[in-house]
């Protein structure tokens, strides 16, 4: 299956994506009704829990386009591979972009700004000098021999993609400028969010809706960058990017937590990527439930934790929203003095989900 290949290629990466806060959003409890499938403007659109590695929602998911700015997500990936986030970079005349043509931060020549700040600049306003500057920087240190260390660059790209298993994407630009032959997919484009998610810097970036960078040199300065990702204003969004060219048309890949889990969706060659990300949304939450091993999902829980008495862990699960009243809880207490006072299974029909320890904590 699709998705259990993309979590055993993602391994440890997916799972660390996991944020501490619980989402408590679920889908209506009422009696079941098959969801509508929404009609999406987007020629290729895939949608998975990364956490659980369930494939939710795939249409044209394998189909290789153009990805414009989303590339900028596997530029940031090799770039913390091989510089340090506390690194500065001088800028020079050829990180530079048309301003009328690509987004940028307003960089100059001369001007001195941390790895860390270019990140954010690329990964938040979407700046293709930052992204250029970076790739130039990596590439001086992945091939010093190198006659074109943005090449080289783009090699350790490529390199990267292979890593993670990608198998529809070639990459020819750190920037993600329309050119011949650079193609992504959707479902690898949530396998490369799956990874930026993992690295806490990184995720911490593509949440961020506005940052001040702070730039050295002789015109010394600081400037404000605000997230292009308008999806973030979403309940429980987590990022993470967008792009936007002439022949990928509207991009959008975008995180939102369910209970513990984070659920990732693409959307490439949209013409409307917002409406599109919010129908898939919705078809999803009427489509699947998640249920997470605590009071807010379960009522005998929450009389136990007022008894001082938790799970263990707390897992989420998510089933089919069919299959969603047979999910339960099954308390076997043992009446004791030491920490562990039983267990809790999860239950789905009569198969066990989960089986968690209860431990008695202070209140």
């Amino acid at each position: 299956m699709a998705s259990v290949l993309m979590l055993a290629l993602l391994g440890p990466a997916a799972r660390a994506a996991v944020v501490p806060e619980v989402s408590s959003r679920t889908a209506p409890s009422a009696a079941y009704q098959p969801a509508e499938r929404p009609t999406l403007t987007a020629r290729a659109s895939f949608a998975v829990d990364i956490t659980a590695g369930v494939e939710l929602w795939a249409q044209e998911a394998d189909r290789p386009l153009p990805p414009a700015s989303t590339t900028k997500l596997m530029t940031a990936l090799v770039v913390r591979r091989w510089l340090r986030p506390d690194e500065s970079i001088t800028i020079r005349p050829d990180d530079l972009v048309d301003p009328a043509v690509y987004a940028n931060a307003g960089f100059q020549p001369g001007d001195r700004v941390t790895v860390t700040d270019l990140l954010a600049a690329m990964l938040i306003a979407s700046a293709g000098d930052a992204a250029l500057a970076l790739a130039r920087v990596a590439g001086e240190r992945i091939d010093p021999e190198h006659d074109v260390p943005r090449a080289a660059f783009i090699d350790a790209m490529n390199q990267e993609a292979a890593r993670l298993g990608l198998r529809h994407s070639w990459f020819a630009t750190s920037d993600g400028r329309d050119v011949p032959g650079q193609t992504v997919s959707a479902r690898d484009l949530a396998i490369i969010a799956a990874a930026v998610l993992s690295d806490p810097l990184l995720a911490e970036l593509v949440a961020t809706r506005t940052r001040e960078i702070e730039i050295a040199g002789p015109q010394s300065r600081r400037i404000t960058v605000v997230n292009t990702n308008q999806f973030l204003t979403e309940p429980d969004a987590l990022g993470v990017k967008t792009g936007t060219s002439v022949a990928a048309g509207q991009c959008l890949v975008a995180a939102v937590r369910r209970g513990y889990d984070i659920v990732v969706l693409v959307l490439l060659s949209s013409r409307d990527r917002y409406a599109d990300a919010r129908a898939l949304l919705t078809y999803l939450d009427r489509q699947y439930r998640w249920f997470t091993l605590d009071g807010r999902s379960f009522a005998e829980l929450a009389r136990l934790a007022r008894e001082g008495i938790v799970p263990a862990l707390v897992p989420t699960v998510v089933v089919a929203n069919e299959t969603a009243d047979q999910v339960r809880v099954v308390i076997d207490r043992q009446h004791s003095s030491a920490d562990d006072v039983g267990t809790v299974r999860l239950r789905i029909g009569t198969s066990d989900l989960f089986i968690v320890p209860l431990l008695r904590v202070e209140r």
